[in-house]
C-alpha cells in the first residue's frame, strides 16, 4: 500500500473510534460501499475522512449520523462519488488485476501445500508438482467467484430491503440453484479433467506462488493514488 494512503487509513481508523457505536456501524457500511466504487484507495480514504469529520461534528452538537447526512446513505455517497473524476481505463484495469492477486497467491499457496502433503503421504516425488487441467479451471473459478462475491457485497452494502419484506420460496430456490452451479464449477473440473496441464519444480512453484504478491506491491504504487 502506498505510504500516503497507509497514513490516511491509520488516521481514519483512529478517528472512527471516537464515534458512537451506531455511527461506527453506519460508517462501516459506507466504507464497504466506497470500496466497491471506481475510486482510488486515496480517494476512498479522503471521502471517508470528510464524512467522518461531518459526523463527528454532528455528534458534538448532539446529532446522529442520520441527522447529519440523511436517511439515504447510498444517495449521499453516490453524489460524492459522481463529483470525483473517473480514473483512466488503464488504471481501472490494473486496479482490478491488483484486487485479484492476493486471492491468487492464497489459492496457489493452498494448492502447493496440498500437493506437497499428498506427495509425502503417497510416497511420490515431492520436488515435482503437477497442476491438472481441472485444477487450473477450478482455481480460476474460485478467483472469479471470490471477486464477484466481494463486488456484490460492496455494491449492496447500503441497500436495505423494504420493511417487512421476506425472502419467498422462489428466492430460496434461486439461492440454492446458484450455490449448486458454483459448487459444480469449483469441484467437477477436478474430477472430469485430470489431464496434466503443467509440472513445476517445487522451488519454482513457491516462486510462482509469491510472484502475485510482488506484482501487487508494484501495482499499489500506481493504483492507490
Amino acid at each position: 500500500m502506498n505510504p500516503t494512503v497507509r497514513k490516511l487509513l491509520r488516521q481514519n481508523n483512529a478517528r472512527e473510534k471516537a464515534l458512537s457505536p451506531e455511527s461506527q456501524a453506519g460508517m462501516t457500511d459506507v466504507v464497504v460501499y466506497l470500496r466497491g466504487q471506481d475510486l482510488s484507495r486515496l480517494a476512498q480514504e479522503e471521502i471517508r475522512r470528510d464524512i467522518l469529520e461531518m459526523v463527528l461534528a454532528g455528534e458534538a452538537r448532539g446529532q446522529t449520523m442520520q441527522q447529519v447526512i440523511g436517511l439515504d446513505y447510498r444517495t449521499f455517497c453516490d453524489e460524492i462519488v459522481a463529483a470525483v473524476p473517473r480514473r483512466p481505463r488503464g488504471v481501472r484495469m490494473l486496479s482490478a488485476v491488483d484486487d485479484m492477486l492476493p486471492a491468487v497467491t492464497l489459492l496457489l499457496a493452498i494448492w502447493t501445500a496440498q500437493k506437497i502433503l499428498s506427495a509425502l503421504l503417497t510416497g511420490q516425488p515431492v520436488l515435482w508438482l503437477t497442476l491438472t487441467v481441472g485444477e487450473g479451471i477450478s482455481l480460476a473459478c474460485i478467483v472469479a467467484v471470490a471477486v464477484g462475491l466481494v463486488t456484490w457485497v460492496c455494491r449492496t452494502a447500503l441497500r436495505r430491503p423494504p420493511v417487512g419484506a421476506e425472502e419467498g420460496p422462489g428466492g430460496l430456490w434461486k439461492v440454492f440453484l446458484l450455490a449448486l452451479v458454483v459448487f459444480a464449477a469449483l469441484f467437477l473440473p477436478r474430477v472430469i479433467l485430470p489431464q496434466p496441464l503443467v509440472t513445476l519444480w517445487m522451488p519454482a512453484a513457491v516462486v510462482v506462488t509469491l510472484l502475485p504478491l510482488l506484482v501487487s506491491a508494484l501495482l499499489d504504487r500506481r493504483t492507490d493514488l
